[in-house]
């Protein structure tokens, strides 16, 4: 059964049982979705290993490159990054190889704006990793190498359950890409320079962003409960005087165990600021003009004077959470820079009327998107406390 056809029996499921749409944040069938997911994933890494070439802008399913419209949806496909870019004979290079002595990579899993993803071994415990490699249109630049190795260190610091831990970074050193005969490679026939990675925890799990792409909103309860485990994760970071920066639905992580009992971790932390603002545009990344990140969540201190604090996080917080509620962010504009400039001087969006949305909770979210900071909850653990009184009280009614 395709993902749209077990989308809509669920949701036809749940339109006539409204009042028990995951009631609890450790309810079953979203485990059961993110393991549906993760199957697929693994289905279609099987059948293209060297990563698909085209991909549908509907509904997001890779499918391989002979294919004109997508079997779900009938939507016109469009290549990915790695066809566009020819990377493959990079990618090829980088599997199998030794990164240090604890680590190596094994297989290609899928590419971000920043890095490529391996799957990797720790050769010690043979357990499994993720790998982070900096795409090759980054790493030629030393200092963009040093500022990345900077920030992941810092990254590595987070000991948290809620954040996804770093375990090792580096320089894979002098990498020289295999030579093009057909001259394909828009940056020359090869590459000779170190390229820093990333080793992470491997985690089994299905990032927001996919959950609720493919499966429609999430209910107050479990959309609280998300918001509370995020904010565990800032609190210990902001602490430590670190801001993530780049708070988004892709990076945050649901991730299930064998009972059902559903994580959280957060990704990324601190890697898209300072990295970005000092290179130019390429197609693999979403900078517009001197701005990087999504436009959906930047706040508006971000948007007119380039600068973070803890409560950047807070207002990206929020326009995730009306998210999961409402199943798009607060501010939706024509184009990326008029998203931007929505930010700036629009109020948000109303959620939809058809949403049962405690007041109390509705008020929390349109304080942590507030345009002005000092409007905005005071910390990361002030708005978790709030959020918890919230939680309390529905589950009281």
């Amino acid at each position: 059964m395709c993902v749209r056809s077990i989308a809509c029996a669920l949701a036809a499921y749940y339109s006539r049982k409204a009042s028990t749409r995951m009631t609890s944040f450790t309810n079953k069938v979203l485990a059961k979705w993110i393991r549906q997911d993760l199957e697929k994933e693994e289905s279609l890494r099987r059948e293209f290993p060297g990563g698909a070439k085209k991909v549908c802008p509907g509904c997001g399913v890779k499918q391989s490159a002979d294919r004109v419209a997508c079997t779900d949806d009938n939507t016109v496909l469009v290549p990915t990054l790695p066809s566009l870019g020819h990377p493959e004979l990079l990618i090829a290079g980088l599997r199998d190889i030794d990164l240090s002595t604890r680590f190596a990579t094994r297989h290609f899993i899928d590419e971000g704006r920043m890095c490529w993803v391996f799957e990797g071994v720790n050769v010690e415990t043979v357990e499994p990793v993720a790998i982070k490699i900096l795409r090759h249109e980054l790493a030629s630049d030393p200092k963009t190498n040093n500022r990345f190795l900077e920030e992941a260190r810092m990254w590595q610091e987070l000991k948290h359950k809620n954040i996804l831990s770093v375990l090792e970074t580096g320089l894979i050193p002098e990498f020289i890409a295999p030579p093009a005969s057909d001259s394909r490679l828009p940056w020359g026939t090869s590459i000779s320079f170190d390229r820093p990675y990333i080793v992470m925890e491997y985690i089994k799990g299905a990032n927001l962003s996919t959950i609720i792409r493919n499966y429609g909103v999430l209910d107050s309860t479990v959309t609280i409960r998300i918001a509370m485990a995020v904010l565990e994760a800032l609190h210990l970071a902001h602490r430590q005087e670190i801001v993530h920066r780049d708070l988004k639905p892709s990076n945050i992580f649901l991730v299930p165990d064998g009972n059902g009992e559903i994580g959280v971790k957060v990704s990324d932390f601190g890697l898209a600021q300072r990295m970005f603002r000092q290179i130019e545009w390429t197609p693999q990344t979403t900078k517009t003009g001197s701005v990087y990140g999504d436009p959906s969540y930047l706040s508006p201190e971000y948007l007119i004077e380039q600068k973070t604090t803890p409560l950047s996080d807070l207002y990206a917080l929020g326009c995730v959470m009306f998210e999961c509620l409402s199943g798009k962010p607060p501010f939706i504009g024509q184009h990326e820079f008029h998203t931007m400039i929505r930010h700036v001087k629009d109020k948000p969006d109303a959620l939809p009327r058809q949403i049962k949305v405690p007041d109390a909770l509705e008020k929390a979210i349109y304080k942590a998107i507030e345009r002005e900071p000092d409007k905005r909850f005071e910390s990361a653990e002030h708005m978790r406390m709030h959020l918890e009184r919230i939680g309390e009280s529905i589950h009281a009614q």
